[in-house]
């Protein structure tokens, strides 16, 4: 895979100028074109039984209120991105997952924020988790405050999984650019099997030039994520690689699975797929 075109998912209320430069700088180093894009919708306005009066005319006033933010965020954008960058503006009236996954066909990377932002009544903050689930690209959450992902150093959550799979050939142009890789295959009780399915992911990496080592390490107390981040730390690196499970594969997704545990740890910058 290669990364040709970059979406950016910025917010009206909340313009991240760190997530921006993040984005510029992973389009420079792949020399891809960019994506701006914003998506939100007016909140819902209670018809009552005077709908085609007070109602429609609050909402109008809202739909105006949102045109003019989106209008100010295009301009931030194109004022925040080098001249000579090919880029793109595209905004949508829509909720704001719905509009990030119709916009996913367009690119081969989508970066999004890991700050919420206020609402304001309106509806203008994604679920990451929701997106990631039917995005059909490979998301890349970026922490907080966090302004460019050197990606030298990067540890790999793996697990003998589709999503797994998926993730780590998603990944693929920057574990090849990575100057050290970490595969950490975290035990479940099942160290049988995800020995002999570690080796065999090594060795595919290894086939497509990644300088990639790994180990079969025992799971943290807090959990799945927490394992992965300790390794992150202690690893140097500033991105992990990891699939995204959704309700379909485990139960525990809306009570708090792994994928949910990463996509709310907002220190570190976390490449998913599905």
């Amino acid at each position: 895979m290669e990364i040709r075109r970059i979406l950016v998912v910025l917010e009206p209320d909340n313009f991240s100028p760190e997530l921006l430069q993040c984005a510029v700088g992973l389009a420079e180093r792949f020399r891809a074109e960019l994506i701006g894009f914003s998506a939100a919708m007016p909140r819902p306005v209670s018809a009552g039984v005077d709908y085609s009066g007070v109602a429609a005319e609050i909402y109008a006033e809202q739909l105006t209120d949102l045109e003019k933010r989106l209008e100010r965020l295009e301009q931030q954008f194109r004022a925040a991105v080098p001249s000579e960058m090919k880029t793109f503006w595209r905004q949508m009236i829509e909720i704001p997952d719905r509009g990030i996954i119709n916009i996913s066909r367009c690119a081969d990377l989508v970066l999004m924020g890991s700050s919420p932002a206020e609402r304001d009544g309106m509806i203008r903050e994604p679920d990451p988790a929701t997106v990631v689930l039917s995005l059909g690209r490979p998301l890349l959450l970026v922490g907080s405050g966090v302004s460019r992902i050197a990606a030298d150093r990067i540890v790999v959550g793996w697990k003998d999984t589709r999503e797994a799979r998926r993730a780590v050939a998603d990944a693929l142009p920057f574990l090849k650019a990575a100057s050290a890789v970490m595969v950490c295959a975290v035990e479940e009780g099942d160290f049988a099997v995800a020995k002999p399915s570690l080796r065999d992911a090594l060795d595919w990496m290894q086939s497509h030039g990644v300088k990639v080592t790994g180990d079969v390490v025992p799971c943290d107390a807090a959990g799945l994520a927490a394992t992965l981040e300790k390794a992150r730390v202690e690893f140097g690196a500033d991105l992990i690689v990891t699939g995204a499970y959704g309700h379909s594969r485990m139960r525990e997704w809306l009570l708090g699975g792994m994928t949910r545990e990463l996509i709310e740890a907002q220190n570190s910058s976390r490449f998913m797929s599905n």
